[in-house]
């Protein structure tokens, strides 16, 4: 599988332009800290919030979803749709108070909330674990998938003199877990291109690169989607091909959208209600934190934050999955399992590929089904993909090294250049430190899922240390310390315990030693507590410092929180089934659907209009902006 001249100048096109954006934006980014890492808090919501989507799509998504959903079906998406009734809270509430908290880290929001010692406390903890650990992990999987995606095309044995290539030949062993010299070569140059442009162009010229990483991954998504419907029939041919070479019984099994009631073979209805009423809410950024964060904090109003919630929310869920779903599913009808067909020899080395590793469809398929130029499109996305989700945690990595250590801790008071010096050393460290987190990642979903388990003992305190006056930082760094511990231990001990059992030990685990914190140690300062209610308007609990403001105003009662929530959450999963049965030709069902969507859309815009504060009461657009320094000192 060889990529045509034009695939190599689209590919090509796509590299220049991205490290022009980066050049472009490094003399506003070296301006400062706020300007390197939250770009000047300027940006337009439409923009950042295709920026979020941007980001989340990593090289490795298409492949993972394309090779659940070709292994165990179309329910197997729950592992991460899940996540979409806390993104949901996301866009109703906290994006707009991620604004308001004029934050440059989440890790800083932990000085803003709580302030004192336990705040700083958690504060380099968090700057520590995300950006260390986390990230790390994160970056070594992309890495990974990287290697898979360009194993079936790049060949720098063409382009590279001769005599070079043979002398990396001999000192490289193919058989390592990065695998041969084309894909190292290949990852190491895009890891350095991703590190040169954001390490220049800091969050503004990653935002700006996503932009153009996103166009193209659409493009690229959706013609290969179209390609491969045709060749099957279309939405009924697929359905037909389906029954045919999988049977009855794995067909319907593969085009469940969720468990029947005697639950699925890979997915039992106890595994189901561990994603539908666990997991999304033990996320440790289950409120949009972390890199969402940054993003949000660098929308130009609380408005502007929603907004981009609002968009990633509906990109993200309801328009991005379901092209690489569709590879999914043709993929197993295109190439089917070798024990399924009665002379596995005629299918060749590509079935034998898809065979060994059912995430390879989706490189195989397109090299396959793409005419020269759409190839090219389809590549560079996935390359843009890679490299935006590099960019992305390497400036969210270096936002905690250099904000929250280096210049808050190690050299408070240091120059804002010296910051971005900081954090543009500190990425080409991490950019390092990912490609050895690599060599030790074998299976992309495994990797997904020991992190989502890791950090699942902070979700809890995470939601509601916005909700309710009482939470302090030792419930959050209680949390993250007993599902980390939890995990461990599992991950050591007891090798085949299913993953959603090990996420509810985990979260177990972690909530417990939460609530020992809220109940061994008090609330922050009050004075603390005071000035995050100015500066921030939080819904909720919040009665005592509530009525000690000189500015009470109101605040969005918890009834009207959790109607607007379930209604939104019910809206959003319509939204997210309504475009699969279309592709699968069921027309009458995916418009009761969006009717359905857009009638719980205005429940829950009841709810929150009948409770909701004005906007201005709440720091909106129209409110003076609050200082940016963190209440109670510091």
């Amino acid at each position: 599988m060889f990529l045509r001249p034009l695939d190599l100048v689209v590919i090509g096109a796509y590299l220049v332009i991205a490290l022009g954006i980066g050049l472009w934006s490094s003399r506003r980014a070296g301006k400062s800290g706020e300007a390197y890492f939250v770009a000047d808090r300027s940006l337009p919501g439409w923009l950042v919030g295709i920026s979020i989507v941007a980001t989340t799509f990593a090289a490795d998504t298409p492949l993972v979803v394309s090779g659940m959903v070709a292994s165990k079906g179309i329910a197997a998406n729950w592992f991460w749709w899940s996540m979409g009734i806390a993104h949901v809270g996301m866009f109703l509430f906290w994006s707009r108070l991620w604004r308001r908290a004029h934050v440059v880290t989440d890790a800083e929001f932990a000085t803003v909330r709580y302030g004192g010692r336990a705040g700083e406390s958690l504060r380099i903890f968090k700057a520590l674990f995300f950006s260390v650990v986390w990230n790390a992990i994160v970056l070594g999987w992309v890495l990974r998938a990287m290697q898979k995606i360009s194993a079936p095309f790049v060949r720098w044995e063409d382009w590279l003199p001769h005599g070079l290539w043979a002398r990396l030949s001999a000192h490289w062993d193919p058989s390592g877990p990065l695998g041969g010299l084309d894909e190292l070569l290949t990852i190491v140059v895009l890891l350095m291109l991703a590190t040169l442009y954001s390490t220049l162009g800091g969050l503004r010229g990653v935002i700006l690169t996503d932009l153009l990483q996103f166009l193209l991954a659409m493009i690229g998504a959706f013609a290969l989607a179209g390609f491969v419907l045709v060749e099957v029939g279309g939405p009924s041919g697929l359905v037909s091909s389906l029954y045919e070479v999988l049977g009855a019984e794995r067909a319907a099994e593969t085009l469940a959208f969720v468990p029947p009631r005697g639950g699925l073979s890979f997915l039992s209805l106890q595994a189901f209600a561990v994603y539908l009423f666990l997991f999304w809410w033990s996320h440790p950024m289950g409120d949009g934190g972390g890199y969402i964060a940054q993003r949000l904090s660098a929308a130009r109003s609380p408005r502007d934050a929603q907004v981009a919630a609002g968009v990633f929310l509906v990109l993200h869920y309801v328009v991005r999955p379901w092209p690489w779903i569709v590879v999914g599913l043709a993929g197993l009808v295109l190439f089917p399992s070798l024990e399924l067909v009665a002379d596995p020899a005629a299918h060749g080395q590509l079935a034998l590929l898809v065979a060994s590793d059912p995430e390879m469809a989706y490189p195989v398929l397109a090299a396959r089904s793409l005419p020269p130029g759409l190839l090219g499109v389809l590549l560079a996305s996935l390359f843009a993909a890679f490299m935006s989700t590099v960019d992305t945690h390497l400036n969210w990595s270096v936002s905690y090294v250099a904000h929250d250590l280096w210049a808050n801790r190690i050299r408070p008071g240091c120059s804002p250049r010296e910051e971005v010096l900081v954090g543009r050393v500190a990425s080409v460290v991490f950019a390092v430190l990912a490609l050895l987190v690599a060599t030790r990642i074998g299976s992309v979903e495994k990797a997904w899922k020991f992190v989502a388990a890791l950090g699942a003992g902070m979700g809890l305190p995470v939601l509601l240390r916005w909700v309710w006056w009482r939470v302090n930082a030792q419930a959050e760094i209680g949390g993250a310390l007993g599902s980390f511990l939890v995990t461990l231990l599992i991950t050591l001990f007891v090798d085949d315990l299913l993953w959603e059992y090990t996420l509810a030990l985990s979260v177990a685990g972690g909530v417990s030693c939460a609530l020992l914190g809220v109940l061994l140690f008090g609330p922050a300062d009050p004075e603390v507590l005071d000035g995050f209610w100015t500066r921030v308007r939080p819904p909720g609990f919040w009665g005592p410092v509530r009525a000690r403001s000189a500015t009470p105003g109101s605040a969005l009662a918890v009834t009207g929180m959790v109607g607007a929530w379930l209604a939104a959450a019910l809206a959003l999963i319509c939204l997210i089934f309504a475009p699969g049965h279309l592709v699968l030709g069921r027309y009458g069902s995916c418009l009761i659907l969006v009717g359905l969507a857009i009638l719980l859309g205005g429940v829950a815009r009841r709810f929150m209009h009948r409770q909701s504060p004005s906007d201005v009461a709440l720091g909106g657009p129209g409110a003076p902006l609050l200082p940016p320094q963190p209440p109670g000192g510091g």
